[in-house]
Protein backbone atom coordinates (compact mmCIF):
# COMPACT_ATOMS: atom_id res chain seq x y z
CA UNK A 1 0.00 0.00 0.00
CA UNK A 2 1.54 3.78 -0.81
CA UNK A 3 0.70 6.88 1.02
CA UNK A 4 1.30 10.41 -1.51
CA UNK A 5 2.94 12.80 0.70
CA UNK A 6 3.94 16.51 -0.49
CA UNK A 7 6.89 18.35 0.74
CA UNK A 8 6.73 22.12 -0.77
CA UNK A 9 10.36 21.76 -0.94
CA UNK A 10 13.00 19.89 0.01
CA UNK A 11 13.16 22.66 2.69
CA UNK A 12 9.91 21.10 4.25
CA UNK A 13 10.42 17.60 4.01
CA UNK A 14 13.95 18.20 5.76
CA UNK A 15 12.72 20.58 8.43
CA UNK A 16 8.96 19.33 9.04
CA UNK A 17 8.64 15.96 7.74
CA UNK A 18 11.69 14.06 7.72
CA UNK A 19 10.95 13.09 11.85
CA UNK A 20 7.31 11.83 11.08
CA UNK A 21 8.85 9.52 7.97
CA UNK A 22 11.53 7.97 10.41
CA UNK A 23 8.49 7.24 12.93
CA UNK A 24 6.64 6.25 10.78
CA UNK A 25 8.71 3.68 8.86
CA UNK A 26 9.56 1.91 12.40
CA UNK A 27 5.79 1.50 13.25
CA UNK A 28 4.87 0.30 9.42
CA UNK A 29 8.06 -0.95 7.77
CA UNK A 30 6.24 -2.61 5.30
CA UNK A 31 4.40 0.44 3.70
CA UNK A 32 5.60 2.32 0.78
CA UNK A 33 5.35 6.26 0.83
CA UNK A 34 5.61 8.01 -2.08
CA UNK A 35 6.68 11.90 -1.84
CA UNK A 36 5.31 14.04 -5.17
CA UNK A 37 7.42 17.33 -5.29
CA UNK A 38 5.47 20.00 -7.59
CA UNK A 39 4.33 23.75 -7.19
CA UNK A 40 1.56 24.22 -4.34
CA UNK A 41 -1.13 24.57 -6.50
CA UNK A 42 -0.71 21.69 -8.74
CA UNK A 43 -0.43 19.56 -5.32
CA UNK A 44 -3.96 20.82 -4.54
CA UNK A 45 -5.44 19.99 -8.40
CA UNK A 46 -3.78 16.42 -7.73
CA UNK A 47 -5.43 16.27 -3.93
CA UNK A 48 -8.89 17.56 -5.80
CA UNK A 49 -8.25 14.75 -8.43
CA UNK A 50 -7.77 12.32 -5.52
CA UNK A 51 -4.23 11.67 -7.13
CA UNK A 52 -2.60 12.64 -3.74
CA UNK A 53 -3.51 11.41 -0.13
CA UNK A 54 -2.47 14.74 1.24
CA UNK A 55 -0.74 17.70 0.92
CA UNK A 56 2.11 19.62 3.22
CA UNK A 57 2.23 23.39 3.11
CA UNK A 58 3.12 26.64 4.98
CA UNK A 59 0.52 28.55 6.65
CA UNK A 60 -0.05 31.34 8.52
CA UNK A 61 -2.37 32.31 11.49
CA UNK A 62 -5.00 31.05 8.74
CA UNK A 63 -5.42 27.17 8.50
CA UNK A 64 -8.78 27.20 6.98
CA UNK A 65 -8.48 25.71 3.08
CA UNK A 66 -11.94 25.65 1.16
CA UNK A 67 -13.62 22.38 1.51
CA UNK A 68 -10.30 20.06 2.62
CA UNK A 69 -9.50 19.48 6.41
CA UNK A 70 -6.16 20.76 7.84
CA UNK A 71 -3.98 19.58 10.94
CA UNK A 72 -1.60 21.55 12.24
CA UNK A 73 2.00 19.32 12.59
CA UNK A 74 5.02 21.80 13.46
CA UNK A 75 5.91 25.55 13.45
CA UNK A 76 8.69 26.32 11.66
CA UNK A 77 11.34 29.86 11.62
CA UNK A 78 12.14 31.37 8.91
CA UNK A 79 15.67 33.65 8.79
CA UNK A 80 16.93 36.10 6.54
CA UNK A 81 21.20 34.82 5.51
CA UNK A 82 24.24 35.76 3.40
CA UNK A 83 27.91 34.81 3.41
CA UNK A 84 30.95 36.24 5.19
CA UNK A 85 30.11 39.33 2.54
CA UNK A 86 27.29 40.07 5.28
CA UNK A 87 29.42 38.85 8.33
CA UNK A 88 29.14 42.11 9.58
CA UNK A 89 25.25 43.08 9.21
CA UNK A 90 24.73 39.45 10.97
CA UNK A 91 27.09 41.01 13.54
CA UNK A 92 23.75 43.99 15.02
CA UNK A 93 21.14 42.91 17.01
CA UNK A 94 18.58 44.35 15.17
CA UNK A 95 18.49 44.99 11.08
CA UNK A 96 15.61 47.34 9.93
CA UNK A 97 13.29 46.48 7.07
CA UNK A 98 14.31 49.51 5.23
CA UNK A 99 18.20 48.51 5.69
CA UNK A 100 17.42 45.21 4.63
CA UNK A 101 15.49 46.91 0.96
CA UNK A 102 19.30 48.42 -0.10
CA UNK A 103 20.46 44.96 -0.09
CA UNK A 104 20.05 42.21 -2.82
CA UNK A 105 17.50 40.33 -1.95
CA UNK A 106 16.67 36.37 -3.04
CA UNK A 107 13.22 35.00 -2.37
CA UNK A 108 10.69 32.35 -3.58
CA UNK A 109 8.20 33.96 -5.95
CA UNK A 110 4.93 35.50 -5.19
CA UNK A 111 2.85 31.95 -4.93
CA UNK A 112 4.44 30.94 -1.84
CA UNK A 113 3.20 31.75 1.69
CA UNK A 114 6.47 33.10 3.09
CA UNK A 115 6.86 35.44 -0.08
CA UNK A 116 3.31 37.11 0.71
CA UNK A 117 4.14 37.21 4.40
CA UNK A 118 7.07 39.64 3.28
CA UNK A 119 5.42 41.51 0.93
CA UNK A 120 3.23 42.56 3.84
CA UNK A 121 5.37 43.07 6.27
CA UNK A 122 7.49 45.33 3.72
CA UNK A 123 4.01 47.02 2.92
CA UNK A 124 3.17 48.27 6.13
CA UNK A 125 6.29 49.68 6.21
CA UNK A 126 5.83 51.56 2.94
CA UNK A 127 8.69 49.64 1.17
CA UNK A 128 7.60 47.31 -2.15
CA UNK A 129 10.14 44.72 -1.84
CA UNK A 130 11.59 44.03 -5.00
CA UNK A 131 14.46 40.95 -4.98
CA UNK A 132 16.67 40.64 -7.65
CA UNK A 133 16.22 36.66 -8.23
CA UNK A 134 12.92 34.82 -7.14
CA UNK A 135 12.32 31.30 -6.97
CA UNK A 136 10.22 28.46 -7.24
CA UNK A 137 12.38 26.05 -4.63
CA UNK A 138 14.72 26.87 -1.57
CA UNK A 139 17.70 25.17 -2.84
CA UNK A 140 18.87 27.65 -5.45
CA UNK A 141 18.61 30.71 -3.09
CA UNK A 142 20.60 29.08 -0.78
CA UNK A 143 23.16 27.86 -3.35
CA UNK A 144 23.39 31.42 -4.90
CA UNK A 145 23.48 32.94 -1.06
CA UNK A 146 26.94 30.76 -0.44
CA UNK A 147 28.18 32.41 -3.70
CA UNK A 148 27.76 36.08 -2.42
CA UNK A 149 25.27 36.94 -4.90
CA UNK A 150 22.58 38.37 -1.82
CA UNK A 151 20.77 37.76 0.59
CA UNK A 152 18.54 34.78 1.07
CA UNK A 153 15.11 33.77 2.97
CA UNK A 154 14.48 30.14 3.79
CA UNK A 155 13.59 27.47 6.74
CA UNK A 156 15.89 28.12 9.46
CA UNK A 157 16.47 24.74 10.35
CA UNK A 158 17.21 23.60 6.68
CA UNK A 159 20.33 26.16 7.29
CA UNK A 160 21.28 24.73 10.76
CA UNK A 161 24.79 23.13 8.78
CA UNK A 162 26.06 26.15 7.11
CA UNK A 163 25.21 28.17 9.86
CA UNK A 164 27.20 26.06 12.47
CA UNK A 165 30.14 26.02 9.91
CA UNK A 166 30.03 30.00 8.75
CA UNK A 167 29.68 28.90 5.89
CA UNK A 168 26.25 31.61 5.64
CA UNK A 169 25.49 33.79 9.04
CA UNK A 170 21.86 34.67 10.00
CA UNK A 171 20.48 38.03 10.50
CA UNK A 172 18.12 39.53 12.45
CA UNK A 173 15.72 41.21 10.60
CA UNK A 174 12.72 43.32 12.69
CA UNK A 175 9.15 43.16 12.21
CA UNK A 176 9.59 40.03 10.08
CA UNK A 177 6.23 37.24 10.44
CA UNK A 178 8.99 34.65 10.68
CA UNK A 179 7.07 31.85 11.86
CA UNK A 180 4.97 30.00 10.08
CA UNK A 181 2.89 26.46 10.66
CA UNK A 182 3.43 23.22 8.79
CA UNK A 183 -0.76 21.69 7.54
CA UNK A 184 -0.89 18.70 6.34
CA UNK A 185 -4.01 18.98 4.22
CA UNK A 186 -6.52 16.26 3.11
CA UNK A 187 -9.90 14.94 2.45
CA UNK A 188 -11.64 13.38 5.27
CA UNK A 189 -13.93 11.17 2.76
CA UNK A 190 -11.07 9.71 0.80
CA UNK A 191 -8.38 9.66 3.51
CA UNK A 192 -6.86 5.79 3.10
CA UNK A 193 -6.08 3.96 6.04
CA UNK A 194 -2.85 4.24 5.41
CA UNK A 195 -2.69 7.79 5.01
CA UNK A 196 -4.63 7.89 8.66
CA UNK A 197 -2.00 6.07 10.47
CA UNK A 198 0.62 8.36 8.74
CA UNK A 199 -1.32 11.91 10.58
CA UNK A 200 -2.26 10.23 13.98
CA UNK A 201 1.68 10.20 13.95
CA UNK A 202 1.52 14.13 14.31
CA UNK A 203 -0.32 13.97 17.08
Amino acid sequence: MEIYIFGCNPSIFQVGLSKYIDIYYKKYPGIKIHIVSKPGVDLIKMLENRELDMVVRKFGEEVSYHKFSVKIAAQMDHCFFGNKKYEELSKKRHVSIEELSKYPLMLLNQTSYERRSLDSDFKKHNIKLEPIMDFTYHAPIVFLAKQGYGIGYTLEGSIQKELKNKELFKINVDDISSLSNLGIIYNEKYLSATASKFLSLTE
